[in-house]
């Protein structure tokens, strides 16, 4: 399942109205496009992982707009592109009938009062016919990562706990930091329930960004989800989601 086809299915579910970023296509017309709507925007490989093949594109002056990221090798990508030239440089063998299967993600703003980018990861599991949240955490950018936005952790970001990201780098109070983690729960719950309707699996990782009103936004789910980062966070998160694969 592609990130594509995972937008659909979330776009026709029950999800509420903003938690998941508009999506298209990639195309030169579409970028075109969404230059026209958005500063920022995300360039997605539709089946890519681990931060390769993802780009940010932010709307510059005279028609030249940065791209900071990764190419799908890995390689880190800085310049100031025109469309057409961002274009060859994702379709490098377009003229030989090759193209490489892209999504355009409208760019969400996730970032902490510090400028930071974060994201959040939620792993849920089904547990007795159950959709329940197993774990959280989330992952910040360090300095030299910030231009990209791109938080993953095999690109360098910071894994910490949900609970230091809200109280420390978003500076919410007891009752913001409970209504936020609600939000986040309940969000990732109904995506997880309505990708399971057609792709049915006992388990995701979900990518989870926050809008400046505190709203979850999701941005991906991974059906193969790695739970290293939760040993990392707190090994009791990690023995909980491995005890309840055994029971899967």
């Amino acid at each position: 399942m592609g990130k594509l086809e995972q937008y659909k299915l979330l776009n026709s579910g029950q999800m509420k109205l903003g938690s998941i970023p508009t999506t298209v296509e990639y195309s030169m017309a579409n970028l075109h496009l969404f230059l026209t709507k958005f500063e920022e925007l995300y360039i997605k490989h539709d089946t890519s992982g681990q931060g390769r093949g993802i780009f940010k594109v932010t709307k510059g002056p005279y028609q030249l707009h940065t791209i900071n990221g990764y190419s799908m090798q890995g390689q880190q990508i800085n310049q100031k592109l025109t469309v057409k030239q961002i274009h060859e440089l994702l379709q490098p063998f377009e003229k030989f009938g090759r193209s490489h299967p892209y999504i355009i993600q409208e760019g969400i703003k996730s970032v902490t009062d510090s400028g930071h980018p974060f994201s959040i990861r939620v792993h849920t599991q089904l547990v007795n016919s159950k959709w329940e949240v197993s774990g959280i955490l989330a992952n910040i950018s360090s300095k030299q990562l910030d231009n990209n936005g791109i938080v993953n952790r095999c690109r360098g970001s910071q894994i910490l706990p949900i609970e230091k990201l809200m109280k420390h780098y978003l500076k919410l109070n007891p009752k913001k930091e409970r209504e936020l983690l609600e939000k986040i729960k309940d969000v990732s719950i109904c995506a997880s329930e309505t990708i399971a309707s057609k792709y049915p699996a006992r388990e995701y990782g979900i990518d989870v960004g926050v809008d400046n009103n505190l709203n979850p936004i999701i941005f991906e789910l991974n059906s193969t989800p790695g739970i290293a980062g939760f040993h990392l966070v707190d090994p009791k998160i990690w023995r909980h989601i491995v005890d309840n694969r055994k029971g899967l």
